[in-house]
């Protein structure tokens, strides 16, 4: 674990709060870029398959990052990497909304997916740093956070879309909006002491394997709802474009409201039936969303999936803070790096599984992942 003289005497709260904005900032950044997918495949005039590929380049650019990342926050600290990682995200984002052609674009959803990749690697980095420093359970408070940003950005970028504000104008917002709360935030995120020895890659072993593919599969299942909720919506139920952002608002609304609950609920009946539970609960989701036929039963559908899926990555990274088969801070690296190569890879393989079959199945091999992430849910080692 990092240590620092600074934060070894403060006050806790402060950095906990900060955890907290910088949370609220990396979901609030993923999420503002879901409502804009169905207008960029408008845009662009491309198939499902060529949109699949397309955020391709932004799992690969955040996949190549992620590892980076973990190495950089070990070396100069995890508020320094956290302010250039969003910088790197909002100097790009105008991008998205105004190049019509493919593979500037690509570029573009590339050094942006670098971006969101190194901000969700570090900021797990420092969640597990500051719930040693607290000595109680808090991390899926602070992914309760990162769920509040992932409705505040959906919400709010669909709601402008909705009343006619022109896209750039809407990421001008959203820049403003996200520099302003790094801004308050900064002084209290964690400042390291650098570590130079670091090795820049690692290869996850032993349990942080297993908790690192699990992370995998619960991201490919949130990912799925980030990035194709909303074509989804389209091409089965005929909603409005600038409405497509509805399904993942469904979604982020019981997840944040599992993850608020989260911390008391894990210490009441304990983390193992916990993930289990949830398991189940995202699997039935997946499985009414695939037989609906009906806009009000899918969106049933999404709550479901939201209140299963909340607690499941936010168990695993706490799983890799206890685990002795890795130092805390590669061990987590490792878990995120293979949990969000889930949420930044799957959508893609989604893509080029709907462009073989169909949407819906491709949402049949989502829900297989769910089916298999409950078969091996005994293996793993959990602690409340």
């Amino acid at each position: 674990m990092f240590v620092t003289e600074k934060n070894a005497v403060s006050p806790i709260n402060k950095p906990i709060a900060a955890t907290r904005k910088a949370f609220f900032i990396a979901g609030f950044s993923l999420a503002s870029w879901a409502p804009l997918i169905p207008l960029t495949k408008e845009r662009l005039q491309v198939d499902n398959g060529m949109m699949g590929i397309i955020m391709l380049a932004f799992g690969l650019g955040s996949l190549l990052m992620m590892p980076l990342s973990g190495m950089l926050a070990a070396r100069f600290g995890c508020r320094r990497i956290f302010t250039l990682a969003l910088l790197l995200v909002l100097a790009t984002l105008p991008a998205l909304v105004t190049l019509d052609t493919v593979v500037p674009l690509a570029l573009a959803l590339f050094i942006f997916g670098a971006g969101i990749g190194a901000m969700d690697v570090v900021v797990s980095i420092h969640a597990v740093i500051v719930e040693k420093y607290a000595q109680k359970p808090i991390m899926s408070g602070f992914h309760a956070l990162f769920s509040l940003g992932g409705i505040a950005g959906a919400a709010a970028v669909s709601l402008l879309l909705s009343w006619g504000v022109p896209p750039f104008k809407v990421v001008m917002m959203v820049i403003a909006l996200l520099g302003s709360i790094m801004l308050l935030a900064w002084s209290g995120l964690m400042d390291e002491k650098q570590r130079r020895d670091t090795p820049f890659f690692v290869l996850p072993k032993g349990s942080v394997l297993l908790l690192g593919l699990l992370c995998c599969v619960a991201y490919v299942m949130e990912g799925s709802m980030l990035d194709w909720s909303g074509i989804l919506l389209i091409s089965q139920h005929n909603v409005d474009v600038r409405q497509a952002g509805l399904g993942y608002t469904l979604f982020a609304i019981t997840m944040t409201v599992g993850r608020l609950l989260g911390d008391r609920v894990i210490k009441t009946f304990g983390a193992k039936r916990i993930f289990i539970g949830s398991a189940l609960l995202a699997t039935s989701g997946f499985i009414v969303l695939i037989v609906s036929n009906a806009l009000f039963i899918t969106a049933l559908a999404f709550l479901l999936i939201g209140l299963g899926v909340a607690n499941i990555a936010p168990m695993l990274f706490t799983a890799s803070g206890q685990q002795k088969d890795m130092p805390d801070a590669l061990a987590v690296a490792a878990v995120s790096s293979l949990g969000y190569s889930g949420i930044l890879m799957g959508p893609a393989v989604i893509g080029f599984v709907a462009h073989l079959s169909s949407l819906i199945g491709a949402f049949i091999f989502v829900t297989l992942l769910s089916i298999i992430l409950l078969m091996v849910s005994r293996r793993v080692r959990l602690t409340s």
